[in-house]
């Protein structure tokens, strides 16, 4: 084969021009990312000086461009939201989230992130409806899935959404294979509650069964079907209902001693009910339970009566609270007989005791030290369930909030 002259210079030649051509090319592109990475760069420093100089808004701007220029850049909106909301500024965090949520170029997980990030800014911001939108789109398989879903459950919680709470704990517990018996068992007993006072029988019924389904014997849903009951005037049954609260649930005795004795009221059975009470009084002698039954004894037996049993109280569980009452009792028996020195001196005792007794006596929760005057069977403080004790206690005043 033979091959022309010219050829074995033009070979070369041609070689030599492809090679060139893409250096040339590769210079180009070189040349066009140092553009891209300089003018990254430069949205950057000033995004991030604007941020210094206290103009949030502008800075915001400057670094939207930059995600523009590169998707890389989405970790440093999302700190820049996070850093919004954790300053209060949840506007701002709003609109850097909101911008990364409605990119269509951004990775599934990112698009996960974005709407988590903007429920909990809706959140924060008080938009419930809003932030119930954000996230519900994020997917449960994500790894937002679970942080998610408690926000809802939470927020649920907040608006006494029950039934919405008790889907959301059903889904956690499908994703997280995590039992969540307790709140499931007190959103249904809310729900029969709410039920209860618009006197809508079967519903309450329908969910106190929920809550009993979820826990056998749960101390609260047990106390509404006594209170069922006593709606529907079946006071025996009522009666029969709470004898399980006292033999399994002591604790949560206090809570109905006031109904226990309306339905033994109702069927003739009062000193009976009392007796029980009175009996009760040896294994926790404080609290709502005292009161209750000292006012009891003290409607039914007379103030001699009262009296003596306040004394059979200090003699084994000495408190504040039964000394109170017992000077009370003691102070109505000097004024019915006359005793005007005696009078004066226990009137002096008494207002010292009930200042003390009423500063000191609260409910405390056990998770947060939240501190209140009246039994919640969720904390106000902390949204922690069964976290009170409902003896009420009346020993040094511990550290936290109160109500």
């Amino acid at each position: 084969m033979q091959i022309e002259t010219w050829w074995l210079f033009a070979l070369p030649i041609v070689f030599a021009l492809g090679w060139i051509g893409a250096r040339w090319d590769m210079r180009l592109e070189k040349r066009e990312s140092e553009i891209e990475r300089l003018a990254q760069q430069k949205s950057t420093f000033k995004g991030l000086n604007l941020l210094l100089n206290e103009e949030p808004d502008k800075a915001i701007d400057a670094l939207v461009q930059i995600a523009q220029l590169d998707p890389e850049t989405t970790e440093l909106h999302f700190a820049l939201g996070s850093l919004f909301r954790r300053r209060g500024e949840t506007e701002r965090a709003i609109r850097v989230h909101q911008h990364l949520a409605n990119r269509a170029d951004l990775p599934s997980r990112h698009r996960d992130h974005a709407a988590y990030e903007l429920g909990r800014d809706f959140l924060r911001a008080g938009i419930l409806d809003r932030a119930e939108t954000s996230l519900t789109q994020v997917s449960p398989s994500s790894k937002y899935g679970i942080p998610a879903k408690e926000s809802l459950l939470e927020m649920y919680q907040v608006e006494k959404d029950w039934a919405k709470a008790i889907v959301a704990a059903g889904e956690l517990e499908g994703l997280q294979k995590k039992p969540r018996h307790k709140e499931i068992a007190h959103f249904h007993c809310e729900l029969a509650h709410e039920a209860l006072r618009a006197k809508n029988i079967e519903q309450a019924k329908e969910h106190i069964d929920a809550a009993l389904l979820a826990i056998a014997k749960h101390p609260r849903a047990v106390i509404l079907q006594g209170d069922l009951a006593l709606y529907q005037q079946a006071y025996q049954a009522a009666i029969n209902v709470w004898k399980t609260i006292a033999t399994e649930y002591p604790a949560y005795w206090p809570l109905v001693a006031d109904r226990w004795m309306k339905a033994h009221e109702e069927l003739g059975q009062a000193e009976q009910g009392l007796d029980q009470l009175i009996a009760a009084l040896d294994q926790q002698a404080g609290g709502e339970l005292l009161d209750i039954t000292f006012r009891f004894v003290l409607e039914l037996r007379g103030l001699k009566a009262a009296e003596a049993l306040m004394t059979q109280v200090m003699s084994h569980t000495p408190s504040l609270s039964a000394m109170a009452l017992r000077a009370q009792a003691r102070l109505a028996i000097a004024q019915a007989e006359g005793q005007a020195e005696t009078e004066n001196e226990l009137r002096a005792s008494l207002g010292l005791l009930k200042q003390r007794t009423h500063s000191l006596a609260r409910y405390t929760c056990s998770h947060c030290g939240f501190r209140a005057r009246r039994f919640y069977w969720q904390c106000p403080g902390c949204n922690e369930w069964e976290s009170y004790s409902p003896t009420r206690g009346e020993g040094a005043a511990p550290s936290g909030r109160s109500m």
